[in-house]
């Protein structure tokens, strides 16, 4: 499982909410299994348009993965974050799976 590090900044993360978090990063070892450490940092833009900003970095020897979202619901932007994470990683995996078939 993936070392998470969850920040929130002018936000009060529930413990549904952490969890939900846990949830959908801690498992993305899965997809590429040398991915060590990711940080969700949460916040809360006020103002006009007040919204949650989730941006996420994942690492791992010789990968960096990032992705960030926008939403007025946490929940909605987490989700859209990681699945933005998901589609770079998977896209990894699938380039280093055809150079080991080239060889």
């Amino acid at each position: 499982m993936i070392e998470l590090e969850i920040n929130a900044e002018n936000y009060d993360l529930t413990d549904d909410l952490k969890k939900h978090i846990e949830e959908k990063f801690g498992g993305l070892d899965e997809y590429l299994n040398t991915l060590e450490r990711a940080r969700i940092a949460v916040s809360w833009e006020g103002g006009e348009n007040e919204q949650s900003r989730v941006s996420t970095q994942v690492w791992g020897p010789g990968h960096q993965f990032d992705a960030s979202d926008i939403d007025w619901q946490a929940i909605t932007a987490i989700d859209k974050a990681h699945h933005k994470l998901l589609k770079q990683i998977r896209r990894e995996h699938s380039r280093e799976i055809s150079e080991r078939n080239r060889r």
